[in-house]
């Protein structure tokens, strides 16, 4: 059954069904209609004739066309003056035929009482063997006709004819379902073989692979297919090095503080266990290495959360400007020895919509990346403001190294980070190393606009755009604060 499925067997078959399709209806139309059509068109000259004999039936050179009629057609042409009792006739079919036997009165009767004025009759001239086709017509008025008109022209026999057409429509249907079945095959093969070719090479594609052989001759699809595929080989690539990073990268996370936890309890147990102040510090570093998994693993379950959609939006109205100051203040102790500057400024009273507790997510990943890569003045500055439209921005700019352009689409992924030395994906220097890609789950799921501007050696602005909530207009009314 699969074989059958198989375009090339498929095509094969479509094109011999075509083919017998296109000879079944040229033996119905050339061999069984043949009689039909060869009566047809006998029928369709004599109507040309009497058309036109009608239509000059007043012309005084109407004798010269109904001989010319009769001569180039091998009519017989006889014309009745019922009045006079007399008869024109216009050559004769066979030496001895004529309409004198026929009973014309008859045929001028059903003349006069058909609706179209005209009879058509066959019948047999014996003396000659033939079929004759005669119609008859009136010339001048129908209900007083100056004359009738019989035109008469020979059937042929067609038997020997026929005999002929049947044999030789078989000879050619023959030859041509030979040269079909090749021909159809070669028509097959030609379509399956690139597609085959690709589908061999796109079996490697889980590995990144693809090399398909593009020959000139195949065809445009085939062409764009295998670029497609090719351009997708790229990319489970580039997958495939994230996964190999986000592996490292999380066993790097986890392995680093286990392993100070190890350290610094067997230190505690060994050495410092009966010094207060030794026990303190060392307790102080388990506790924080223990926050920093904490967190990794719950950055990762968030992460997780938000791209399948099964977390709930709990929207609600808040003052932003009131939450920003909140989240800014977490890192006071964070950053107090490090020397980092956080410089906020906002307009008063900014009212927003929003999930409180993941936007506050999304601005303290922000701050803290900003954190992880100001530059050497160590200053950050935050920015909330009206934007105009019924608009509200948010703006974290560090001065640090900055982000190229052709890595600036990147950023949001998952563990990606650009290094000054090399644009690949790395651990960032603190934390899970998925803030962003949590910002850009969680500004998504508000539709919220945000983005990244960035020039390298300059540092970097992250941003987001919300609607401001349109009940409480309030005078916009900067507020500087420095946190340090």
């Amino acid at each position: 059954m699969n074989f059958l499925r198989s375009i090339k067997v498929r095509t094969w078959l479509l094109f011999e069904c075509v083919v017998l399709v296109m000879l079944a209806f040229t033996y119905i139309f050339l061999v069984a209609l043949f009689p039909n059509f060869y009566e047809w068109m006998k029928t369709y000259e004599i109507s040309e004739a009497l058309v036109e004999i009608h239509e000059n039936w007043d012309n005084d050179n109407i004798a010269q066309i109904i001989n010319e009629h009769a001569r180039k057609k091998k009519m017989y042409i006889e014309v009745y003056f019922p009045r006079e009792g007399q008869t024109y006739y216009a050559d004769k079919l066979g030496s001895s035929f004529s309409l004198n036997g026929i009973g014309k009165t008859g045929i001028t009767k059903e003349i006069s009482e058909s609706e179209s004025g005209i009879v058509k009759k066959r019948f047999r001239d014996e003396m000659e063997d033939n079929s004759i086709l005669m119609v008859g017509s009136y010339l001048g008025d129908k209900s007083n006709p100056e004359a009738y008109i019989f035109i008469c022209n020979y059937l042929q026999p067609i038997g020997t004819t026929m005999v002929i057409f049947t044999r030789q429509f078989f000879f050619v249907g023959m030859v041509m379902m030979v040269l079909t079945i090749f021909m159809s095959a070669l028509f097959a093969y030609e379509i399956s073989e690139p597609i085959i070719r690709i589908n061999n090479s796109a079996k490697e594609l889980p590995q990144g692979k693809f090399n398909a052989k593009i020959v000139k001759r195949d065809y445009a699809e085939i062409k764009q297919l295998a670029g497609t595929l090719s351009s997708a080989s790229k990319e489970i690539a580039k997958s495939d090095d994230l996964r190999r990073e986000l592996m490292s990268n999380i066993s790097h996370d986890l392995r680093t503080p286990l392993t100070m936890i190890k350290a610094y309890a067997e230190m505690i147990r060994d050495i410092s266990g009966d010094n207060p102040e030794k026990r303190e510090r060392h307790l102080k570093v388990i506790i924080d290495e223990t926050d920093r998994l904490s967190s990794l693993v719950t950055d990762i379950l968030d992460l997780s959360k938000l791209q399948a959609g099964v977390t709930e939006m709990n929207i609600e109205t808040f003052n932003f400007s009131e939450r920003l100051s909140g989240v800014i203040s977490r890192f006071d102790i964070l950053k107090e020895n490090d020397g980092i500057v956080i410089d906020l400024k906002t307009d008063e009273n900014v009212m927003i919509s929003a999930d409180i507790t993941k936007l506050e997510q999304v601005v303290y990943n922000l701050i803290n990346n900003a954190v992880t890569y100001a530059g050497d003045d160590n200053l950050v500055i935050v920015r909330l403001y009206r934007k105009g439209e019924g608009k509200v921005r948010f703006e974290v700019e560090d001065h640090g190294e900055g982000i190229s352009a052709d890595n600036l689409p990147y950023i949001w992924d998952r563990y990606y980070k650009v290094s000054e030395r090399n644009a690949t994906h790395k651990r960032a220097k603190m934390g899970s190393g998925i803030g962003l890609s949590i910002v850009k789950s969680v500004l998504e799921q508000h539709n919220f606009a945000y983005g990244a501007d960035s020039s390298e050696g300059k540092g970097s602005v992250f941003w987001f755009e919300a609607p401001e909530y349109s009940e409480v207009q309030t005078e916009a009314k900067p507020s500087h604060s420095r946190h340090k």
